[in-house]
């Protein structure tokens, strides 16, 4: 056999991984991997190990497939199909022996305080609670504390019947839709957890992670445009001015079409749902 036979196989061998073929489509853009970044909200880091099929460099499976279709739609590839390589090369890999989720670093590193800073906010904020007790320990006059205490008793008595009276009232007037409409949307990190926001044909528009204790407040033009999705619910906090509107569905689970609009996350949190759906993500035994 010739070095000619040889060498077309060779080439056909070379590209028959996914991550071959994205970063030769990359190329072929004339693309950089920060551009790739850039595009899709995503670590070079990352992007380096899905051209290199390196999955043990990545969290979990759900991650990779999703980082692979947003690189996809970069360099103009067919997303469902590249992701459906992706998924077959888990399987084929020792990937699929690892948890279902592992702790990563943070996107970015850079935004997480350093000890000294952390110890010295602590140390200041409570050196500013205490010196709040005192002033309002020592601004209360003796009498004025006596009122409070003979009056506590009378507010707990009268507030049942102040709630009956105004609830009534909210409920004809309408004002609690109206603070509704305008409420803000705030989602908060309990753990690390991986948002997107899809618009009306299902297309992930950006991509975010969110470390705990983290809070992004959702833009309003987010709000009428696009709807939510995330693959660990547990791990996200979802608030309506300042309520908490409860999981948005069960845990260690895709859930996406979640509508962002506060009178359905409102709805959502009163029991009677709210537009949305859910696909288990955990791997078939």
């Amino acid at each position: 056999m010739t070095d000619e036979d040889v060498a077309p196989q060779q080439g056909e061998l070379a590209i028959t991984r996914t991550g071959d073929r994205l970063r030769l489509a990359r190329e072929a853009a004339g693309l950089s991997l920060a551009d790739v970044a850039t595009r899709t909200r995503i670590t070079q880091r990352h992007l380096a190990a899905i051209e290199k099929s390196d999955f043990s460099e990545l969290p979990g499976r759900t991650y990779v497939t999703g980082f692979a279709r947003a690189y996809a739609r970069a360099v103009d590839l067919p997303e469902a199909e590249i992701g459906a390589a992706i998924r077959q090369e888990l399987e084929e890999d020792e990937y699929g022996a690892r948890p279902l989720y592992e702790a990563y670093e943070p996107t970015d590193p850079a935004r997480l305080p350093t000890a000294r800073l952390t110890w010295t906010l602590v140390i200041v904020t409570l050196l500013l609670a205490s010196a709040y007790g005192v002033w309002r320990f020592l601004s209360v006059e003796p009498d004025e504390a006596l009122i409070a205490a003979q009056n506590r008793d009378a507010d707990a008595s009268e507030a049942p019947e102040s709630a009956a009276s105004t609830a009534p009232a909210a409920k004809a007037g309408g004002s609690s839709a109206d603070v509704a409409a305008n409420a803000p949307v705030v989602l908060t990190g309990l753990s690390e957890v991986w948002i997107g926001f899809d618009d009306a044909e299902g297309k992930t528009e950006n991509w975010r992670t969110l470390d705990p204790g983290e809070t992004y407040e959702v833009p309003p033009a987010y709000i009428e445009q696009f709807t939510l999705r995330t693959s660990i619910p547990q791990a996200l906090k979802v608030t309506v001015g300042g309520r908490d509107v409860g999981p948005v569905g069960p845990a260690d689970t895709l859930v996406k079409n979640i509508s962002l609009k506060p009178a359905d996350l409102i709805a959502r949190a009163g029991g009677t749902g709210a537009p949305g759906s859910a696909a288990p993500t955990r791997p078939q035994g």
